[in-house]
């Protein structure tokens, strides 16, 4: 009797478990996460560094610097400049990104593409400052300096925008943006940083 009440409830167990696993149904697959989403979330948290070279300028001869206050004789925004200037304002307001802080180069140029993106004083920063004449000594000590702002975290929370040049920002990261375009810079905390994404009017774009 002991024996076959213990074969009886043997094949009771069997039975169970092959119900209970054909019960069973395959996890659905992960939801592929968009890079660009996790991307802008990461970015409201805050302290990473936008570096922004200001936007399209007319075709026009710089020699030397003057007073930069004065922007008769500098290469100012045309149009399609002042366009892009807006554009990336609105990217922004659309990403629901926010920069706490704003410093630009004194060129009326990176000034205005400031101003009219964001409608906000800018803290000027002769460190962000580029001219063709300026001594190579000059040049390369604004881009060591240009590194170790990028190395340095902003104060949080909120992020950093830099309005500038292009030449700087190539000599500095190995990378050459056109007039209008970006790169988002990450701190590590322990010296260095590295290059996240870009943006422009047309979008952002995480590097790969």
């Amino acid at each position: 009797m002991l024996f076959k009440a213990m074969r009886r409830g043997f094949l009771l167990f069997l039975v169970a478990l092959v119900a209970g696993c054909a019960g069973e149904r395959p996890l659905p697959p992960p939801v592929p996460v968009d890079p660009v989403s996790a991307l802008i979330a990461d970015l409201k948290r805050g302290s990473y560094v936008f570096y922004w070279r200001h936007a399209e300028t007319e075709t026009k001869g710089e020699p030397e610097v003057r007073n930069l206050a004065d922007c008769s004789w500098q290469r100012n925004l045309n149009a399609e400049g002042k366009r892009q200037a807006a554009a990336v304002g609105e990217r922004f307001r659309l990403w629901g990104l926010s920069v706490r802080f704003i410093e630009g180069s004194p060129f009326c140029r990176t000034r205005e593409t400031a101003a009219i993106a964001f409608e906000r004083p800018v803290r000027l920063n002769s460190d962000l400052a580029y001219h063709v004449s300026q001594a190579p000594e000059q040049i390369a000590a604004g881009v060591e300096k240009l590194k170790a702002r990028f190395a340095r975290r902003p104060r949080t929370p909120g992020n950093l925008l830099l309005v500038g040049h292009a030449p700087p920002l190539r000599d500095a990261v190995g990378i050459e943006v056109p007039e209008g375009h970006g790169v988002i810079v990450k701190p590590d905390g322990a010296g260095g940083f590295r290059v996240v994404a870009r943006f422009s009017d047309a979008g952002l774009f995480p590097e790969r």
